[in-house]
């Protein structure tokens, strides 16, 4: 999973906090959201890598504890909000695309 915040096409300040009864509390990553999970709820993840193609890409899954725990993983509460951080990342990407056309390389 890609960590760094400055060339991350989906940039966000939210981490999973432990509460004080020592269970992991998350907030969902979408634009304007924000929402707690609550346990029953069944959200998504999702994270950005450049790993595997040299360029960057968009992954998306079910919940998974171990994955929603690791650097750079986004806590999505539904399809909204995933529909929100899939144009983010997009247009982060084709702006990154642009400035370097216009920019000579």
């Amino acid at each position: 999973m890609s960590t760094e915040a400055s060339s991350h096409p989906i940039a966000t300040d939210i981490k999973p906090q432990e509460t004080k009864q020592g269970t992991m509390m998350y907030r969902c990553a979408g634009p304007n959201c924000g929402i707690l999970k609550k346990t029953s709820d069944r959200w998504w993840l999702m994270w950005t890598s450049e790993v595997n193609y040299n360029q960057p890409v968009l992954y998306l899954c079910a919940w998974d504890e171990e994955i929603a725990n690791r650097e750079g993983a986004l806590h999505v509460c539904g399809e909204l909000c995933a529909q929100r951080l899939q144009s983010q990342f997009m247009g982060n990407i084709r702006e990154s695309q642009l400035r370097k056309v216009t920019m000579g390389g």
